[in-house]
């Protein structure tokens, strides 16, 4: 499976991996130079990349661990660690999709999105002088389910992308260093300690799932 030639297909594995869902990562070549796709080109991209993505993409689990990580670029972490449903970012865009289900830490990538920084939305939702949290754990949610694009569900959602939901959102008061990976990883024992140890009140919720 490869993207239509109107894409920068060198691209293709690093979106199917770990996406930033966005037309902006697509150019066509004109003699006059790159320029960006059109917005029919940009959701044939889409489609592709959802194509490529929507096999399963790991093993099965034969430990059952009924948590995972996954790792997602300051700001859009911090946003959607806020408590505040009104305001808070409850869908995560993904070119991608899983069958997984369950409780999902939100870790916060080393590499912050500059260009979602200058979005209106971030801007009025964060405040003025809130730091960024980098390379950290920053809040624990449910991965409720995943629709297809459907429009805008939310004003978070993005085009021509999977939309997963999170619900029951807690931040984490003490933010816990981690590495982060791509695609849904799991956390290790120690890191889920370090969160509970440095969290206690989540302390019950975590014991909950590693009781699952």
């Amino acid at each position: 499976m490869t993207l239509s030639p109107v894409a920068d297909t060198g691209l293709l594995a690093r979106l199917s991996l770990e996406a930033v869902p966005t037309g902006e990562y697509f150019r066509t070549c004109t003699p006059a130079g790159t320029l960006p796709l059109t917005p029919q080109q940009q959701r044939t991209n889409y489609e592709a990349l959802a194509t490529v993505s929507s096999r399963p993409h790991t093993a099965a689990d034969h430990d059952l661990t009924p948590i995972r990580c996954l790792t997602i670029r300051p700001p859009w972490s911090d946003l959607i660690a806020l408590e505040d449903d009104q305001v808070a970012k409850r869908i995560e865009n993904r070119v991608w999709t899983t069958h997984w289900r369950g409780t999902l830490l939100i870790h916060a990538g080393s590499e912050v999105d500059l260009r979602a920084l200058a979005l209106a939305a971030a801007r009025e939702t964060l405040d003025a002088d809130y730091e960024l949290v980098r390379g950290s754990v920053v809040a624990i949610a449910d991965l409720a389910g995943i629709h297809a694009d459907d429009g805008a569900c939310t004003p978070w959602s993005q085009q021509g992308c999977f939309h997963w939901e999170l619900a029951r959102v807690q931040r984490l008061t003490t933010p816990i260093p981690a590495r982060g990976a791509q695609r849904l990883w799991k956390p290790t024992p120690k890191l889920l300690r370090e969160i509970a140890d440095a969290n206690p009140y989540l302390s019950g919720r975590l014991a909950d799932v590693k009781a699952a």
